[in-house]
């Protein structure tokens, strides 16, 4: 098992520092009698759960099972598959959460909640106890919802890319191999899932790059929605660079109640049937499956339908009080599904069990979500959202502020701007 000891921490940082908590861990935090807080996932709300936890806490145990030894963060992906940025200023490891937050990383998979004997099973053999338990798996895609798709067409020719890895790499050739006036299809799939704008972000990036490497070919988004967040300001872009609406267009948006929305991939005549019978042919197609909780949260009975709800005070589940969800895998409306909300109710989680380890009354959560997303290196877009706990089990009551259309370029800048900083500064907030 992969496990930090104090022996191990000593060795690097000396006794000293460790008496005086300078790591923000105390010597209870090694000790079998403390609290112990196991974590499932290690991507941004599990890694944020672990990070905001010790700050809060320098005497708890906490504890990661992770599958994968390091962490690609989704947001900038877009920009990989348009080729301006690559995998590794996505990817991240665990060593900051273990050295500088005493955070004890398993790379193992978990598979079972012994609710009872409050014990966590491990697909290699270990089985952790836990005090609480934190959820963050994010979701699974649903690849039946498109007869003909898989997982395993997925991890080939025709990549979803919705998770940053390997896909996202074969989107990024298959576009740069995209003959002259060639066609690329891009089906985005009904709310909710991971990222809302990013669909849009994409087809914009790519329809860029087409404009300057391949200026005859197109790209066609087949949506199984009729609006979209930043719907306004994406749609002003592409009439203004892409000629949208016009014989010409470099790029076409066919929203559901035009016939967008896709049921059937046939790969070997490379087509796309969607629920009225239209037909199109790609050179390139990327299906963005719809989404539901990760199989962890189902087979482990915290999902109701496709998502897991909880309480809304705190985001113990409805199965569990000491079992917590967030993220993708929670049933969450209105809030998005995106890495800053769940870094967001990451903050809400560690504060209610704080108060409850130290016998405090738990607030009133309120979270934010400060989203960014881009249509070009200059054209950028924002929203803020707050969401405020409505008491009583309610759910949460939502404002928001948006990016509209503007003909001025200093405020497109600007935003562009804001979204490249944005990403930045979120990546060091959860991983260092």
């Amino acid at each position: 098992m992969n496990k930090i000891t104090r022996r191990d921490l000593i060795k690097l940082f000396g006794a000293g520092a460790l008496s005086t908590g300078l790591m923000g861990a105390s010597s209870l935090a090694f000790a079998k009698q403390s609290a112990h807080i196991v974590i499932v996932g290690g991507g941004v709300g599990g890694a944020a759960s672990a990070k905001y936890m010790r700050l809060l806490n320098p005497d708890v145990r906490i504890t990661i099972v992770e599958p994968e030894p390091k962490y690609i963060f989704c947001p900038g992906s877009n920009e990989v598959v348009a080729g301006f940025d690559t995998l590794e200023t996505l990817t991240v490891d665990y060593n900051t959460l273990k050295s500088r937050y005493a955070v004890n990383v398993i790379q193992d998979r978990a598979t079972e909640i012994d609710y009872a004997n409050k014990k966590l099973k491990l697909a290699k053999g270990d089985v952790l106890s836990y005090d609480k338990l934190i959820v963050s798996p994010g979701p699974d895609f649903k690849y039946g919802a498109v007869e003909g798709y898989s997982k395993q067409l997925a991890e080939g020719d025709f990549p979803a890319a919705w998770h940053a890895g390997p896909q996202t790499l074969t989107l990024r050739d298959q576009i740069n191999a995209l003959p002259q006036g060639g066609t690329v299809l891009i089906s985005s799939p009904v709310d909710p899932y991971r990222c809302p704008p990013a669909p849009y972000e994409r087809a914009s990036f790519v329809a860029n790059k087409l404009k300057e490497t391949n200026p005859t070919a197109k790209v066609i988004i087949l949506d199984s929605k009729d609006d979209f967040i930043f719907h306004d300001v994406y749609l002003d872009y592409w009439k203004k660079e892409h000629g949208l609406g016009t014989a010409d267009a470099r790029i076409e948006w066919v929203p559901k109640k035009a016939g967008g929305h896709v049921t059937k991939l046939d790969t070997k005549n490379r087509t796309l049937t969607t629920a009225d019978g239209q037909v199109h042919k790609g050179d390139v197609i990327n299906i963005i499956p719809p989404e539901m909780a990760g199989s962890f949260v189902r087979m482990n009975g915290l999902a109701k339908g496709d998502w897991a709800p909880f309480n809304s005070q705190d985001f113990s589940t409805k199965r569990d009080k000491d079992v917590y969800i967030i993220g993708d895998s929670a049933a969450a409306d209105p809030m998005p599904k995106t890495g800053y909300i769940a870094s967001n109710q990451a903050k809400v989680v560690t504060k209610a069990i704080q108060a409850e380890l130290t016998g405090k009354e738990i607030g009133t959560p309120f979270i934010t979500n400060n989203c960014v997303a881009m249509a070009a290196d200059d054209w950028g877009m924002t929203v803020a959202e707050t969401f405020r706990y409505a008491g009583n089990h309610h759910a949460y009551e939502e404002s928001y502020v948006m990016s509209d259309p503007t003909e001025n370029p200093y405020y497109r800048h600007i935003r562009a701007e804001v979204a490249k900083n944005w990403q930045r500064t979120f990546r060091k907030d959860i991983f260092s």
